[in-house]
């Protein structure tokens, strides 16, 4: 397999490609006067790549050693983006929600349809990289809430972003917040919104239909109005999983992690290593299944050549789990790039809409 490296000079501009929530700090925002990453993880340097389809939500389960803001329940808070670069893909809708678990978000504000931008537009450029609203009043105190932003783009692949952070809540007198659960699309066992076109109304169903949760320290659930578990449906009709259950993926990742590997400061490459490591096996064992079950229809060697496709395509992925970096190189790999970071490629990155990766052998 070929590997093309692009020059650090480079990394800037496809890192940037899309947007990323840097206020309050993402995990683990690099620079920006944010704090360093918590022991075992690493600083994420393709903060604005989007969620893989098959990732744990939000990339990651390890809070800051402390909160990076403090807010006060009913007072206007300011969000911000990255304040250069970057590419709104026309708009989409955005939701803004709270966290007493990890597991269980509910919506606290919204932009729907046009999320970046003042109006309809077919631009990549941004016109707004920053949000403020009132928080609600009812919002319970804590010293360690998470507060999340997510994505689904107008225009362009078909993503999902997130961005989450640590936040205290003060001043409250309630015990539990109830609102309407955040809406997940773009991602594996969730229904696909497709690009909006001259619709922005495209997939508002989704986030209309959410069902009503109750969140809280002391823990949440849900309130059973609305039809939101047909949100989690595809169109199979197969229930797909929960935030909580891509959360609790993600902390068998680190758990795994943590186990397997002596050297704490490479946690973030290692946790992208486990997981490019699990979809390979899983591609491997599709692709068996696929190749057994199409055996009655093909003729042995239609059969031999999928097999030997596959192994090729197997062989590649290891290659690139098991080879090493220098910090800060990218490299363009099949339709999408990776990112070098302690010394690990990290998952393959899709380029944005209407662009290619080149770079030098």
């Amino acid at each position: 397999m070929l590997a093309r490296s692009i020059v650090i000079a480079t990394l800037g501009a496809l890192a940037s490609a899309h947007m990323a929530m840097v206020k309050p700090c993402s995990y683990y925002t690099p620079g920006n006067n944010c704090p360093d990453p918590p022991a075992g993880q690493s600083v994420d340097y393709s903060l604005t790549s989007p969620l893989a389809r098959d990732a744990p939500f939000c990339k990651y389960t390890v809070p800051y050693d402390k909160p990076v803001e403090t807010w006060t329940a009913g007072q206007t808070v300011d969000i911000e983006f990255n304040k250069d670069g970057g590419a709104g893909h026309g708009g989409g809708h955005c939701q803004f929600s709270i966290s007493y678990d990890g597991k269980n978000f509910a919506v606290v504000h919204e932009v729907l349809r046009h999320c970046f931008y003042n109006g309809p537009s077919t631009s990549n450029t941004p016109d707004v990289r920053s949000y403020s609203f009132a928080l609600p009043e009812d919002l319970p105190n804590s010293d360690n809430a998470i507060f999340a932003w997510t994505w689904v783009n107008k225009q362009g692949e078909r993503e999902f972003y997130c961005g989450t952070s640590n936040v205290a809540i003060t001043g409250s007198s309630s015990s539990s917040y109830t609102g309407k659960e955040m809406t997940i699309a773009n991602h594996d066992g969730y229904e696909t919104i497709p690009e909006f076109g001259d619709d922005y109304d495209t997939g508002l169903d989704l986030y209309e239909k959410a069902k009503t949760i109750t969140v809280s320290p002391g823990g949440s659930a849900g309130s059973g109005s609305g039809s939101g578990d047909d949100q989690s449906k595809e169109e199979s009709g197969t229930q797909a999983p929960s935030a909580s259950d891509l959360v609790a993926d993600s902390a068998s990742v680190t758990s795994a992690v943590a186990e397997d590997s002596p050297d704490s400061g490479e946690g973030a490459s290692d946790n992208t290593d486990a997981g490019a490591e699990d979809t390979s096996a899983d591609n491997t064992d599709a692709g068996a299944e696929d190749t057994e079950a199409g055996a009655e229809d093909t003729t042995a060697e239609d059969t031999e050549a999928e097999d030997t496709e596959d192994a090729a395509e197997s062989t590649d992925s290891a290659a690139t789990d098991n080879e090493e970096c220098t910090d800060g190189l990218m490299r363009c790999l099949n339709k999408g790039y990776q990112i070098c970071s302690h010394g690990k490629w990290s998952l393959e990155y899709p380029c944005s809409d209407g662009t290619t990766c080149k770079g030098e052998d």
